[in-house]
């Protein structure tokens, strides 16, 4: 491995840490938990994709 994608990498990871624990002490102090990939609800998604694919009239 070169020493370039070795600090690349190290970089990368001190990152994923850093906001890792940024998420984790806001979770903390707030009432509902955090969801960091969840999808839209189907319903909404739905409804979303109906309006902008129709026409204008």
């Amino acid at each position: 491995m070169e020493p370039g994608a070795q600090r690349e990498n190290l970089e990368v990871g001190i990152r994923k840490k850093i906001e890792h624990d940024v998420m984790m002490k806001a979770s903390s102090s707030l009432p509902k938990k955090l969801a960091l990939l969840k999808a839209p609800a189907k319903k909404n998604r739905a409804a979303a994709t109906t309006s902008s694919s129709k026409a204008p009239s």
